[in-house]
């Protein structure tokens, strides 16, 4: 059973818990959980916190309730109106919803189902021939079509809970009387809202016999009590629902983003001017931001905070039409807002130029805000990125100098190793040294004059902090979580993956990161970095060759897709890869010679034919070639003859008495050799049974093995108690034999001459096979065809030459080729 049967069972669990107890707070039910012998009190108060279930409510007092059985012989009712019976489609939120919560995950079998407006269910609306985007507001019932044609505008019609199905009749004969004015005024307080279902199932709960017959819709029970509803909530009629909202909304973000509440109201407002206006051409959507700042000018003040400024721009820079309406709040904060937003204003209007691909523009805000205040922290560090840009990591670190050094900590480590170093054998006064007839001090003093190769790392880095940006954070995820599958998982292994060379590489090229860079920032660019940028832009990805390798200094690589050669500068890679491998990378033109950027991934020589099928693609897929070149992280696999993973299983029994167990034993499993018993198949050994007196030990090499050996035990002889059970994967179990492991344990003779049987037999088939590294040769005819001679021995010296338990053996393939 795996972790999600476990959970689904404890899920299960709890709700029956529930159902028998309930209501019950959170922590009650955690503690009747763990009563019952579940798990620990903290782990079951994680349980039960996030069940997810149509049966799970809350009462006013937020105790859980299982609603199923609450709900059983309900009825609710719904005055229809013309649009709903023309659609066969209910606005069910105000009168229906406390039943409706039962259709939220699946349709009924009756054919209801519910949708919301705005979330992906528009599309059945517009077939039910509605055509008002503004109904219905939220939740609505969908109906069978011509479930309401028999009926009238203004009829009733109900809902009723029947054998725990949701079902809609017709409403006939008079209503129930029903007032709940007294309850509900106990259990809604005067100056607050609560929720509407909760305050229905309250008074389910405190009078079983109500609604258990067609009454008034609630709405119109709520309205005659002195109630009024807005979304989901009940209030005492008169009750500042906007109030409430945009208090809890402030709360919400203050707890959220720790700051204060002024704070968090400017962010609130920020955000509802930001969407007020979105989408909106741009005449009317200047007059609105306008209008929304001066009415709102003392309330927006606080975003003259850096920290504040800059958490308004994290939460509202996604979807389109975010940098227009960002344009259009800037220029509305400059124009009517409070001066002391003024650095904030010049940085958001940047922020908006730079993502619309004007840099240039973006560079003067930024240059303008720093005016107003030297010391704001968002645009000096954007700033500064742009003189990191135009390759000035002087001006770059002059203004990182303004701020608090750990905001800044990335960008000032890549700028340092940039920063020009002065010639000491020259004076400030002598003539410069590169024959320009100038002095030292207004020619090259304090300028860089690094190489174009020496910046090419720099321009690198440039894109890769663009692309670092909430534009490229989606695939940066996506691909990493991919690595991160292949790694075995776990935070360390995602970790791992977000610092990939190849991850990067991929979300800058594959991606397109780095072309956007180009686009946005090439202006800013020194001349040649543009060009040089743009020749990187030209080069595929590849699949190369190492010809020779010159160690701690470069290697010769022919690029098997094209027959380019190319001589490239590598210091580390190149100690530790050798001639005759295969790799996957780009290598890039860098002033007279050429460099590998974003990693270098080792390839199999079976893999090349497929790589470069992904290669080729147009455009190449990012999630499949980090998918296919990942694939040598994953932990090995080895495999029984049935292709099950192969698991070192040991299940120690109890017998008590033995009785006739043995005669059992041997009519199943053949004669005992001494004491133990072999489930063998076709003379292969799947299993052993060991008796040394009253206990019995099973062993096998897979889960699904082990498994029938306990089954079958359990069924001759049920009375068998089990002692312990171990199940090791073959790699940890090779571990502990080899001493790898802090406890080795004895691995028996049978298992070592198991695998070794295996895989002899399978060093025997791959000779004949159809080998994709060979082109499709079976590793027989290469080695007795010359010209093919050469790729088998390649391709067998990719393999490791370490003899391990459970692998192939490259002397015995060799010895069996002749090689």
């Amino acid at each position: 059973m795996d972790d999600n049967d476990d959970y689904d069972e404890l899920d299960t669990a709890a709700l029956d818990v529930l159902r028998e107890l309930g209501p019950l707070s959170t922590e009650d039910w955690a503690i009747a959980m763990s009563d019952r012998g579940f798990g620990r009190r903290r782990d079951m108060y994680e349980l039960v916190d996030t069940v997810d279930s149509v049966d799970l409510a809350f009462l006013p007092d937020m105790r859980n309730i299982a609603v199923a059985t609450l709900l059983e012989g309900r009825v609710l009712t719904h005055r229809l109106n013309h649009r709903e019976v023309a659609s066969d489609i209910i606005e069910s939120m105000d009168d229906l919803s406390p039943i409706t919560t039962l259709l939220q995950f699946a349709e009924d079998p009756a054919g209801l189902r519910t949708k919301y407006r705005g979330i992906g269910d528009d599309e059945i609306f517009t077939i039910r021939g509605i055509d008002d985007p503004q109904w219905p507001p939220s939740e609505a019932l969908v109906l069978p079509q011509g479930t309401l044609s028999d009926y009238e505008p203004g009829e009733l019609v109900s809902l009723v809970v029947a054998g725990g199905e949701v079902r809609i009749r017709s409403v006939d004969g008079p209503l129930e009387h029903v007032d709940v004015s007294a309850a509900v005024r106990e259990i809604v307080p005067d100056d607050e809202s609560v929720d509407r279902d909760a305050v229905v199932y309250q008074l389910m709960y405190d009078q079983p016999d109500l609604f258990t017959k067609p009454g008034p819709p609630l709405s119109e029970l709520f309205a005659d009590a002195g109630f009024d509803q807005s979304d989901d909530s009940v209030a005492r009629t008169g009750f500042d629902f906007d109030a409430e909202a945009a208090t809890t909304r402030t709360n919400v973000v203050s707890n959220n983003f720790g700051v204060d509440a002024a704070e968090a109201r400017a962010l609130v407002l920020f955000g509802d001017i930001m969407r007020d206006i979105r989408g909106e051409a741009t005449h009317d959507a200047q007059q609105r931001a306008e209008a929304a700042v001066s009415g709102g000018a003392d309330e927006l003040a606080p975003l003259a905070r850096s920290e504040v400024a800059a958490l308004a721009l994290r939460r509202q820079l996604d979807g389109d039409g975010a940098a227009e309406a960002l344009l259009n709040v800037a220029d509305a904060l400059l124009t009517v807002g409070p001066r002391r937003v003024t650095a904030a204003a010049h940085w958001f209007r940047a922020t908006a130029l730079d993502r619309l691909g004007d840099a240039l523009t973006a560079e003067k805000a930024l240059e303008k805000g720093l005016d107003a205040d030297s010391h704001f922290e968002p645009a000096v560090l954007s700033l500064a990125e742009y003189a990191s840009t135009r390759g000035d990591a002087v001006r770059g670190l002059s203004l990182l100098g303004r701020i608090d050094p750990a905001a800044g900590a990335d960008l000032r480590e890549m700028l340092e190793p940039y920063v020009p170093r002065d010639r000491p054998d020259l004076g400030r006064n002598d003539r410069c040294w590169c024959g320009s007839g100038r002095k030292y001090k207004v020619c090259h003093l304090g300028k860089n004059v690094l190489s174009l190769e020496e910046r090419a790392q720099w321009l690198y880095q440039k894109a890769g902090g663009y692309a670092a940006t909430e534009n490229s954070a989606d695939l940066i995820i996506g691909l990493a979580e991919i690595r991160t599958a292949h790694l075995g998982g776990g935070d360390d292994a995602l970790s791992k993956a977000f610092d990939d060379p190849f991850v990067s590489d991929v979300v800058l090229f594959e991606g397109g990161g780095f072309a956007e860079f180009v686009a946005s920032r090439g202006p800013l660019l020194p001349a040649d970095e543009l060009m040089l940028a743009q020749q990187w832009l030209l080069v595929e990805r590849s699949v190369h060759e190492i010809e020779s390798v010159r160690p701690g200094e470069g290697m010769s690589l022919r690029d098997i897709r094209t027959g380019d050669r190319h001589d490239v500068t590598e210091r580390s890679a190149s100690r530790q890869l050798s001639a005759g491998q295969f790799i996957c990378s780009r290598v890039v033109p860098v002033g007279e010679g050429f460099q590998i950027f974003g990693g270098i991934e080792p390839v199999d020589p079976s893999q090349r034919t497929e790589l470069i099928e992904i290669l080729d693609a147009d455009p190449v897929d990012a999630e499949d070639l980090v998918s296919f070149l990942s694939a040598r992280l994953a932990p090995r696999r080895i495999e029984t003859r049935d292709g099950d993973p192969m698991v070192v299983c040991e299940a120690v029994f109890e017998l008590g008495a033995v009785g006739g167990l043995r005669r059992k034993l041997s009519r199943k499993y053949g004669a005992a050799e001494g004491n133990r018993w072999h489930w063998t198949v076709e003379s292969s050994i799947l299993g052993t049974l060991t008796l040394d007196g009253t206990h019995l030990t099973l062993e096998a090499m897979s889960e699904r093995r082990i498994d029938t050996l306990i089954d079958d035990l359990m069924t001759l002889h049920p009375d068998a108690d089990q002692m312990s059970q171990r199940r090791l994967s073959a790699d940890e179990a090779m571990a502990e034999r080899s001493g790898e492991a802090a406890e080795p344990v004895e691995v028996t003779p049978e298992l070592a001459a198991l695998l070794d049987k295996q895989v002899r037999a399978y060093e025997q088939k791959w000779l004949s096979e159809s080998i994709p590294a060979l082109e499709g040769w079976t590793p027989r005819d290469a080695a007795a065809d010359p010209t093919r001679r050469d790729d088998l021995i390649r391709l067998l010296g990719s393999f490791p030459e370490e003899e391990r338990v459970g692998a192939m053996s490259v002397r015995r393939l060799r010895d069996m080729l002749g090689l």
